[in-house]
């Protein structure tokens, strides 16, 4: 099971991440139950571009269930999903995860702006491995249409153990997303305009972003391990053009993670 890749433009989700540069094809497991606890502290952009930072402790729980075809039900803090492996490297993945909105008590600049409501998303994700590399695509889907839209992602990434306890991974993906999604993330309406002083700004849909990460994981015991993962993303035209990124904020925001999960 792995912990560390938790792509900041992609969503972290169950059992350590649902993203398509996260997730590839398992080993084969006995059937049952197994859990998985994951504490950690995670420091990232207040909103999606900003240039303010928070840190805050992230809290993770999880159950498997694998059947004896392999097919593995998910139930954790972040939601609940099926992962089912097709053969020849190939595996799907779908899933419900809820998206947390925007606190605009984290920035300044966000006062007066549009509260952005916590959501439902469905995800789907099919990834293919070849050997120690892995390619997949994904999409997500705000379903409660509170102005998450859609966004897909093409993603790839590498994966090898360095020593018998420490892993490597790094991980790319490029997403694009619908003008719902964006103009959520950095659009600003004539109220907030307003309120905050910066321009107005309405976005298209198109390319969003491409973010690449690295993780580390070390195993201190067959049930322990400490992982850290840091990622970096660069926003295309069409949210770095907004006056929340362009004036007030960083086209390239980064994202570092440190934590210690458990497995029983």
């Amino acid at each position: 099971m792995r912990y560390t890749i938790c792509l900041s433009a992609l969503l972290s989700a169950l059992v350590g991440s649902m993203s398509v540069t996260a997730l590839r094809a398992e080993e084969a497991v006995e059937p049952g139950w197994s859990y998985q606890a994951t504490l950690g502290l995670e420091r990232a952009p207040a909103y999606t571009g900003s240039d303010v930072y928070v840190s805050e402790a992230d809290v993770g729980l999880n159950a498997i269930y694998t059947n004896r075809r392999g097919t593995q039900w998910m139930l954790g803090t972040g939601g609940v999903g099926v992962r089912q492996g097709l053969g020849r490297g190939v595996t799907v993945q779908a899933g419900l995860e809820y998206e947390f909105g925007r606190d605009n008590d984290d920035d300044p600049i966000l006062s007066g702006f549009e509260v952005v409501e916590d959501t439902v998303e469905l995800q789907i994700e099919l990834v293919k491995e070849f050997g120690d590399f892995y390619v997949g695509s994904g999409i997500q889907h705000d379903i409660r249409n509170r102005g998450k839209g859609t966004v897909g992602f093409l993603g790839l990434g590498y994966e090898t153990a360095l020593t018998s306890r420490l892993t490597f991974e790094v991980a790319g993906d490029i997403s694009f997303a619908n003008a719902d999604h964006i103009n959520t993330e950095v659009g600003i309406s004539a109220a907030a305009s307003a309120a905050s002083g910066l321009s107005a700004y309405e976005a298209s849909g198109g390319y969003k972003g491409v973010s690449l990460e690295v993780g580390l994981e070390y195993a201190l015991t067959q049930s322990t391990a400490l992982f850290g993962s840091l990622g970096v993303e660069r926003y295309g035209a069409n949210m770095s053009d907004s006056p929340l990124i362009r004036d007030e904020g960083r086209a390239t925001s980064s994202e570092i993670e440190l934590g210690v999960a458990f497995t029983f």
